[in-house]
């Protein structure tokens, strides 16, 4: 099988590599002499995006957010009958809006990886899925992702965007803010050297996220509708507990523990907590 990867980023590189275990692999990107390193480097092949779209069954589209539907539609006119066609975009109503207007007979289908190219495999790893116009070819890849360890979930791209504005936007927005906060507050005079377990997870998510390009951060919050919704309603819930703990309201404190109780349940309370403390005491946080 050919698989054609369109755009050489991180994750157009991370799925070039891992495709390989699936067919030949053909890289490209509007950047040729990226494109050619890459390749070199992944021992694949690598070709003008038009060729490389135009000889493979399987393509999928690797390049940011905002240029994906417009993307999708120059790359649409090219593909051969009965291929399938993918995008990896983290935002979904633009892109599948922009596949449903795609008259060729191609399968289509758009994934979103929830995951970055620091994966070493699909062991344990969620794939959201939007089958748009599905066929044989996509069935053949969902059976090749579960086999390799992936859950593919499948919805549609509305509860997909509403679900990323929280599962991505607020976590993004959270984890950028506390990296803002102790930039602003400490600098790591003393914070790099006491910890508590919790502090010492916020700070391994901070310095995790700090890998992560700017680029991508921002076209998530711009692309994704719900975004702004979700981070007015933290920044709401920030100034109201804010609120409560200057005023000394205990009851404000416990009315959130015990939602978080009732929403995860006290086993899995424990659990979380067990599990801080043994990560904790093992020296991986």
């Amino acid at each position: 099988m050919r698989i054609a990867v369109v755009g050489a980023g991180e994750m157009g590189r991370w799925l070039a590599k891992f495709s390989k275990r699936l067919g030949e692999v053909v890289i490209s990107d509007v950047n040729l002499r990226k494109a050619r390193r890459w390749a070199q480097e992944l021992k694949v092949k690598v070709d003008s995006w038009d060729r490389a779209v135009a000889n493979a069954e399987i393509i999928f589209i690797a390049v940011p957010i905002s240029a994906t539907p417009e993307v999708l539609k120059k790359v649409a006119g090219l593909v051969r009958q009965g291929a399938l066609l993918v995008d990896v975009a983290s935002v979904k109503l633009e892109v599948v809006k922009a596949m449903e207007e795609i008259g060729q007979d191609v399968e289509l289908v758009s994934i979103h990886p929830l995951f970055g190219p620091g994966a070493s495999s699909l062991k344990n790893k969620d794939i959201v899925a939007i089958p748009v116009r599905p066929g044989k070819r996509y069935r053949k890849l969902k059976g090749f992702l579960v086999r390799n360890g992936a859950r593919i979930v499948e919805t549609d791209a509305e509860l997909h965007d509403r679900t990323m504005a929280v599962v991505q936007c607020l976590s993004h927005f959270i984890l950028l803010a506390y990296a803002r906060t102790l930039q602003s507050l400490d600098r790591g005079r003393l914070t790099g050297k006491v910890r508590t377990p919790m502090f010492s997870a916020l700070m391994t998510l901070a310095k995790a996220a700090s890998a992560g390009r700017p680029e991508l951060y921002l076209d998530i919050q711009q692309q994704n509708k719900y975004a702004g919704l979700v981070r007015c309603s933290a920044l709401e819930a920030f100034h109201s507990l804010d609120a409560s703990l200057a005023k000394g309201d205990l009851k404000a404190i416990k009315e959130i523990l015990d939602g978080m109780m009732a929403l995860f349940g006290k086993n899995e309370v424990r659990r979380a907590y067990k599990n801080l403390y043994r990560q904790f005491e093992r020296g991986k946080l």
